[in-house]
């Protein structure tokens, strides 16, 4: 489990208010607290959070040139005209795709969907694919999820006699191409109140303008698919978005789209869900499969069928793709972490990882998990024999989309933002892309900072209790904009540490206030090295009501564990433990391990605990001796071992660093 900055939110908000709130709203302070935490000072706009009324909608026409697209779509439908919805491959083009074919065909127009292939034909609108759609009869092209940048691409379907409509969620220049409408909230000149809608979202607005219906029958009808897009592009879960993404897991658990009914019966899920989990987790990355290993056509199919034997049969193709995409993701993934075990990473500030034949569809996903592990700005790129794609994702400091500005004269073309881009080199490029991008980063002077673990209450053993844990469920539904809660028990007891699940999750039995918790760490079967019984603990995480065999178990779901209390035994080495930690590494030679496994085993050999802390301190004395370079990349620790003079003695005492350990100890601990 990576180690991280605790953070306590609630220490900067009024108490008062907290206790106000929760006599208002009838929850627990601590809930009350999680409000102000995400920032609802004013009761109005916390009364609204809480409702998530979609009484609270904005009017669709308040979106710039949604009137001229309205206008245009009903020209449409009263001359029969042919009519292509041109959507993105990921789950918000495809149910944003959906959505409007759906639509369309209800009002008796003859549509179609496209949706580029990924591989063959890339992102967005391309002039071949005007090409047939111009070819197959269309008068209109609607754009979802997609088409803000098609400039030439829109004039083109104009010079074919091609209407083009616009609808898009993603950043503007000032300049707009010349569709009909282009329709998107971030649009400079639009005054839409809410500039976080999906692209499913703008293309539901769309069909709310242009039908007669109300926009509560419409999200009545089409909630799960507006819900399920929104999710999955991950934007923030606030006003309308909230709103959707509640009345959409309402629709999902009862009564879904025969497509999505069918790929919840491949999962086996429960029929009842509180938060975003489910969809984020289990449905999109099944939808996202079919852009990724195949075809995204077989995603939207599924969603526009009305047999349940079609939907049943595509569905079971979305599961294998999806299977098959996660068993590409562990290689991609386990040869990256390979190729890292082997980098000097001394000065490295962006690992950037190139292999022959990645799959593009997958790199993205891996440069992700690689960023997490590690805590270091990745890019992947997929080695081919014309341009080589790539994916890149970046940790906090670190803006990629400036840094690959730095470096456009080598680059065929970039696109994304400070967090992730994506972009495509040349194979003999890749080199010189490695060195600027690593120097961009020194010049920015990043402070390699721990990533921060937000904690909105502290809490008491009392506070763990169903009536509680139930009461949080009116900050549902969660996602970006509006994580989980986290809460944070201090100073348990640790009674029992387990690993379940072959080692792979770790459990923790706690004592606090005479009551035992259980406390489960998903991925961090290494706690279990760490931490032992007696031991007095801090942890963090969301609180849980765990339904199994008919048994409910409460529990703490870990996202963070540390040790109540530092003695300066606990950080400050003595001689012996220079002693056997050096011996130790001369008989192991270099190492790449995670910290917890490593003070486990130090521990374990020595009959002594020997605490992370403590290890790197040792470390950082024996590099400052030339004895080794070390690297941490998150929880990963690399040792290099460096060659010294046979026989010759080194004085600990001497090594400036232990002097500055030495002092930082006492003052902290002494």
């Amino acid at each position: 489990m990576l180690e991280k900055e605790w953070v306590f939110l609630d220490e900067n908000i009024s108490q008062a208010q907290a206790q106000a709130y929760s006599e208002i709203f009838d929850i627990p302070t601590i809930v009350a607290k999680v409000l102000l935490n995400r920032g609802f000072t004013d009761a109005a706009d916390a009364k609204k959070f809480l409702e998530k009324d979609s009484g609270s909608f904005y009017s669709p026409s308040l979106l710039k040139d949604m009137d001229k697209a309205v206008a245009r779509i009903k020209k449409a439908i009263e001359n029969k005209e042919h009519v292509v919805v041109y959507g993105d491959y990921d789950v918000d083009g495809i149910t944003s795709t959906a959505l409007v074919v759906s639509y369309l065909r209800e009002q008796g127009v003859d549509t179609h969907a496209y949706i580029p292939d990924r591989q063959n034909e890339g992102y967005g609108i391309n002039k071949n694919a005007i090409e047939k759609i111009h070819e197959s009869g269309a008068t209109l092209i609607i754009s979802v999820d997609t088409g803000i940048t098609a400039f030439e691409e829109t004039e083109y379907a104009a010079s074919l006699g091609c209407d083009v409509i616009i609808t898009d969620h993603h950043e503007c220049k000032a300049e707009l191409p010349h569709a009909v409408a282009v329709v998107n909230p971030k649009r400079m000149d639009c005054e839409y109140p809410f500039k976080d809608l999906a692209g499913v979202g703008v293309a539901f607005k769309l069909v709310c303008a242009a039908s007669d219906k109300s926009e509560n029958e419409l999200l009545n009808q089409y909630a799960d698919l507006v819900a399920l897009g929104t999710i999955a592009d991950v934007v923030s879960l606030r006003d309308e978005n909230r709103i959707i993404a509640a009345r959409g897991i309402e629709k999902l658990s009862k009564n879904p789209n025969i497509g999505l009914a069918a790929v919840i019966s491949t999962l086996g899920l429960r029929q009842k869900w509180n938060n975003c989990a489910v969809v984020s987790y289990s449905i999109a990355p099944r939808l996202n499969a079919a852009g990724r290993m195949s075809n995204a056509m077989i995603a939207v199919d599924l969603l526009l069928t009305n047999d349940e034997a079609t939907a049943q049969d595509l569905a079971i193709k979305l599961d294998e793709d999806n299977r098959n995409r996660q068993n590409e993701e562990k290689i991609i993934f386990d040869q990256a972490v390979e190729m890292i075990n082997n980098i000097d990473l001394a000065d490295k500030k962006v690992l950037v990882l190139a292999k022959r034949n990645w799959h593009h569809g997958i790199i993205g996903v891996v440069a992700s998990r690689i960023c997490e592990k590690y805590n270091k700005t990745c890019i992947l790129i997929s080695i081919e024999d014309d341009w080589c794609k790539s994916s890149g994702r970046s940790v906090e400091g670190l803006n990629l989309f400036d840094a690959l500005g730095n470096c456009a004269d080598i680059l065929e073309k970039f696109g994304g933002h400070a967090y992730a881009a994506g972009f495509s080199i040349k194979e003999e490029y890749i080199g010189e892309l490695d060195r600027r991008l690593n120097e961009f980063a020194k010049s920015c002077d990043i402070e390699e900072k721990l990533p921060r673990l937000l904690i909105d209450s502290k809490i008491t053993v009392e506070d763990i209790n169903a009536a509680t844990i139930r009461k949080t469920e009116v900050l549902a539904p969660y996602g970006a904009g509006n994580k989980v809660p986290v809460f944070a028990l201090m100073n348990a007891r640790v009674v029992d540490v387990k690993t379940l699940s072959d080692g792979k999750h770790c459990r923790f039995l706690v004592e606090s206030g005479k009551r035992i918790v259980e406390t489960i760490a998903f991925g961090a079967g290494s706690l279990a090295s760490e931490y032992c019984p007696e031991d007095i603990v801090d942890l963090a995480g969301e609180l849980n009501i765990n339904l199994y065999n008919g048994q409910t178990r409460l529990q703490l779901i870990l996202s963070g564990i540390r040790f109540s209390h530092k003695g300066i035994g606990d950080v400050l080495p003595d001689r012996q433990d220079f002693v056997d930690i050096y011996k130790f590494l001369r008989q192991k030679g270099n190492i790449n391990e995670d910290m917890a496994n490593l003070s486990g085993i130090l521990s374990e050999k020595f009959g002594r605990r020997i605490m992370r802390d403590k290890i790197l301190n040792v470390l950082r004395v024996f590099k400052d001796l030339a004895i080794l370079n070390y690297h941490k990349l998150g929880d990963i620790v690399q040792i290099t071992l460096l060659e010294t003079e046979k026989g010759k003695k080194v004085s600990i005492d001497k090594s400036s660093e232990y002097q500055r350990i030495k002092k930082e100890a006492e003052e902290l601990y002494g």
